[in-house]
């Protein structure tokens, strides 16, 4: 057992703020999360940051907005089921900083790739067109995920499928920011990479902050999809300083020459979405939910097609 998982461990039958800790749930890298309990009876998972990120003042800002970002977006659309209902947000007294949200009962996308290497390729269109639709309620009000991943995806015991972690998120509209009340925005220069190189869109990894907008969540929709289909990724085995450097200069492989079982349609989606020039990918979520659900339906996909005649 690693120190956090010992940490954690320790935080069973305490309290964080008015939730009492009944059992660990998980350890993460940048968090844990307990299964707690509020006086009133409310359950919830609460994400607890380890203590020496919680010290990192950067790392405690983005932390925090997480929750108000997605208090924020219930708010705007209390229907949309691919938002986990998140409860509260904040800091105890001796400087603990958690979240407090909705009990999940399922799965990540990365536990079922863990298992199976890939996915049937209608599950991957039906998660994909979940996914799109909570982007472009996300993109509709400036709101930029910037690090969409197997697994921040959760596929629940009732098939609803949820977005995760927006914590790397970029507000792009200043009113809904001081709508919800958020700490301030982290100020990150330009030459910083956000996100997971694996999923990274080359804008991010180049760090060019002011040109990331709803394309680059396409993008990370995109390589997710590319990773349940081919069963590996984009860039492949590479790892660190050279994963960087291809996401930041080179071109997503065609999806076909990765799974070859899968439909030219499909393929033409996650190409589309995976071109290294931005301008090149689809110009927001609605629109590669239409082709997929032309896909899904057994047609070719509109935009992507006329895209490659040179007609989009």
């Amino acid at each position: 057992m690693g120190i956090e998982e010992e940490l954690a461990q320790q935080r069973v039958g305490t309290w964080i703020g008015p939730w009492a800790v009944e059992r660990v749930l998980g350890v993460g890298g940048m968090a844990s999360v307990f299964y707690c309990r509020r006086a009133d009876g409310c359950v919830a998972a609460v994400k607890l940051l380890h203590p020496e990120l919680a010290s990192i003042d950067e790392v405690r800002k983005r932390f925090l907005r997480e929750g108000p970002i997605g208090i924020a977006l219930a708010a705007l659309a209390p229907i949309c089921e691919g938002l986990p209902q998140v409860l509260e947000a904040g800091a105890t007294q001796d400087g603990a900083v958690y979240m407090a949200m909705e009990v999940l009962e399922g799965e990540t996308v990365w536990d079922r790739m863990a298992r199976h290497g890939t996915l049937p390729i209608g599950q991957v269109i039906a998660l994909a067109e979940r996914v799109l639709e909570v982007l472009a309620l996300a993109h509709d009000h400036g709101i930029i995920h910037r690090d969409l991943k197997p697994e921040n995806l959760h596929i629940g015991n009732d098939g609803r499928v949820r977005v995760l972690d927006f914590g790397l998120a970029r507000v792009l509209d200043p009113l809904l920011e001081d709508a919800a009340g958020m700490p301030e925005m982290t100020k990150t220069s330009t030459g910083v990479s956000i996100g997971t190189d694996d999923y990274m869109a080359p804008e991010q990894a180049l760090g060019l902050i002011r040109e990331i907008d709803g394309r680059t969540d396409l993008f990370g929709l995109g390589a997710t999809m590319f990773r349940l289909l081919a069963g590996r990724t984009i860039h492949g085995n590479l790892e660190d300083a050279r994963l960087l450097i291809a996401a930041a200069t080179e071109k997503a492989p065609p999806l076909a020459l990765h799974a070859p079982t899968a439909p030219p349609g499909l393929c033409a989606v996650v190409d589309r979405a995976l071109a290294f020039d931005k301008q090149q990918r689809y110009p927001d979520a609605r629109t590669m939910r239409a082709d997929l659900g032309a896909v899904r339906a057994g047609y070719d996909p509109p935009y992507a097609t006329a895209a490659a005649r040179g007609r989009a």
